[in-house]
């Protein structure tokens, strides 16, 4: 069980939430999770809920922020309702102002923020220098819509920290813990029907919109279209598939901000632009990992539908958000690893439940 304890806008605490008829707690892996609470609408609880105010639960590092609260009448009397996201949406609050180069993925979404960050008071963790690779030129859009694109090309997965002593918030990019590999130092166990922690599990797999070849076309018109051609492997005859990329938003020029340092009458901050051009070398790497992206959204599919129970292993102290696991479908006759991509905690006055979702399923050999 855990508790929920309640900040202000300035982040100073202001206590512990009470009379609390249900939680739902989602947080995601390469996204921002939200959260529900139903609760009593007793006077301190209506001054705890206000919108903007932070929810920190007990048993993780992140907060939610407050977005909307509803007062009604139910069977059991009258209930409020607040609803809240979890605070790496803040990162949606800035936009990207001009192009965002990216190679490596972890520095590259710090970087990201850091150009468009203006003043919003999430600060920058260590970076931990992962060495995952995300080639991709970003413009315009926000800064969350970024990272989720990159960490979804890279396999890395981001929060916000929040300190309940100090109320800083800090952006973190982080990788899970690959649990897949028996006698690992880091294998602690296996999802499996055989041993009682997954139930009524369903597969389903094809190749209905498989492609492995991408055809790229940057920058150019008619003939003069700038084009590129990646490949999973040597692939020839009815084995090629081809996937047309158009990437005409790839250009051979860019532009960079530049912060002046000064603001406008409206106290907004002055940017200067600056035009760019890429070599041949970095132009094909743009083009090419464009093209390998489309293509990840093109494999042959495999996925499974399953319950997860937490016990023989549970989330929070054997496994956590980003980390892959085995899971052992015995009446099938497979083995596959998966990542823990999403973990929703829901608490109610009956007691508490764990529902996990997995995703990017890959057979493997036993």
């Amino acid at each position: 069980m855990f508790d929920i304890y309640v900040f202000d806008i300035a982040r100073e605490p202001l206590g512990l939430l009470e009379h609390i008829d249900s939680i739902q707690w989602l947080e995601n892996y390469q996204s921002a999770g939200e959260v529900k609470i139903v609760a009593r609408p007793t006077g301190k609880n209506l001054v705890m809920l206000a919108d903007g105010h932070r929810l920190f639960k007990t048993t993780g590092d992140t907060a939610a922020r407050v977005c909307e609260t509803e007062t009604n009448r139910t069977k059991e009397g009258p209930r409020i309702t607040a609803r809240a996201q979890i605070t790496s949406i803040l990162l949606s609050d800035r936009v990207v102002m001009a192009t965002e180069n990216i190679t490596d993925a972890e520095q590259g979404m710090y970087t990201a923020y850091e150009n468009n960050r203006r003043g919003l008071p999430v600060e920058i963790a260590p970076v931990d220098g992962y060495g995952r690779a995300a080639v991709m030129e970003r413009t315009w859009g926000d800064v969350l819509g970024l990272w989720e694109t990159v960490a979804g090309a890279s396999g890395l997965g981001f929060k916000v920290l929040f300190d309940p002593e100090t109320g800083i918030e800090t952006s973190k990019v982080y990788c899970g813990i690959d649990r897949s590999i028996h006698g690992s130092n880091d294998y602690i166990g296996y999802f499996g029907t055989d041993i009682g922690n997954v139930e009524n599990p369903e597969i389903v797999s094809g190749s209905s919109n498989y492609k492995n070849v991408a055809v790229v076309a940057g920058g150019g018109d008619g003939a003069d279209r700038y084009v590129r051609v990646v490949s999973l492997g040597p692939v020839t005859g009815e084995n090629r598939r081809e996937l047309f990329v158009d990437a005409r938003d790839l250009q051979r020029t860019y532009q960079v901000a530049t912060d002046t340092g000064t603001v406008d009458e409206n106290g907004n901050p002055i940017i200067d632009y600056e035009t760019k051009t890429y070599t041949n070398q970095e132009y094909d790497d743009l083009l090419d990992g464009r093209g390998f992206a489309k293509l990840a959204e093109h494999m042959q599919n495999l996925s499974i539908k399953c319950n997860i129970l937490q016990n023989e292993i549970r989330y929070g102290v054997d496994y956590f958000l980003g980390d892959r696991m085995p899971v052992r479908l015995v009446e099938f006759g497979i083995t596959v690893s998966a990542v823990v991509s999403s973990a929703l905690h829901i608490q109610e006055k009956s007691g508490e439940t764990i529902k996990i979702t997995l995703s990017d399923f890959k057979i493997m050999e036993v």
